[in-house]
């Protein structure tokens, strides 16, 4: 057994360039593995074996959990009818959750070749989340945008209250409800309250003011590559000169960050020997 790998000893430049490397030979694996799939889907070498179908055989027998076999499934056979697609896998460019998405939404539209080329190319431009991938395709192809089913368990004290502010909204609807009572929470106008410059936190309305203008996200950029954190949780308001320091708490001087990146920099002043 060779020597275990001992990471804590590599500079930072060389661990995120090692990662890099292992993550485009993820990607050439990920291209042979789909090749694989499909060789065996065309021998239909599962039934030999005693599988009624490769999505059980890719269970039972490879030890894939069922998502993720369906997901490989689905990237196979989107690579089967536009193997434009297998560079771009290889290359890393298209990643396994995209391509299962890309054969589920144009099967849904039963688009053509040209059509699986062109979805293709959509979401080779840029890096997107699935979600805004999705709603990308569904509008190339002019599908319906795709609703939401949400399971909402409830006792029978708040089942009433539900039924009680349905009546109170109007609507007999479940979903048309609960869409009338969100959107009255949302962007509630509420009066100013003039910040004090000299309080450590932030105030509700700079708050709101912060997280707007960082459109709720962290502000945080990496000053060697220009690359912006995109985290929407955990936002905090934090200074930019630092409050113990004279900063104030005034919008020119706050920022958003996610919390992990105001601890960074909360740790690299420690490490300056700011305090």
């Amino acid at each position: 057994m060779g020597r275990a790998m001992n990471l804590k000893n590599l500079r930072n430049e060389v661990l995120v360039q090692n990662t890099k490397n292992l993550i485009k030979e993820e990607n050439r694996i990920l291209a042979k593995v789909l090749a694989h799939f499909l060789e065996i889907e065309e021998r239909k070498l599962y039934l030999e074996l005693g599988y009624g179908s490769l999505f059980l055989f890719a269970v039972k027998e490879l030890g894939y959990s069922e998502a993720s076999a369906q997901r490989r499934i689905d990237a196979m056979r989107f690579l089967k009818k536009t193997p434009e697609a297998r560079p771009m896998v290889e290359k890393g460019n298209l990643n396994l959750s995209n391509l299962s998405l890309l054969e589920r939404v144009s099967r849904e539209a039963q688009a053509t070749h040209a059509q699986n080329v062109a979805a293709l190319n959509l979401l080779h431009e840029e890096p997107i989340s699935a979600l805004e991938a999705e709603t990308k395709l569904r509008g190339y192809f002019k599908l319906e945008t795709k609703k939401r089913v949400v399971r909402i368990e409830m006792d029978e004290e708040t089942y009433q209250l539900w039924l009680e502010t349905k009546a109170k909204l109007g609507e007999a609807k479940d979903s048309a409800a609960l869409k009338k009572l969100c959107e009255s929470q949302v962007e509630k106008p509420q009066k100013k309250v003039r910040q004090n410059p000299k309080t450590r936190v932030a105030g509700v309305v700079l708050r709101r003011e912060l997280l707007k203008e960082a459109e709720h996200r962290c502000e945080y950029v990496n000053p060697i590559n220009g690359q912006r954190c995109e985290n929407q949780h955990f936002l905090q308001c934090d200074h930019k000169i630092p409050y113990f320091l004279g900063g104030k708490t005034v919008q020119q001087n706050m920022r958003v960050l996610c919390r992990q990146h105001n601890q960074l920099v909360y740790q690299d002043l420690k490490g300056e020997n700011v305090f």
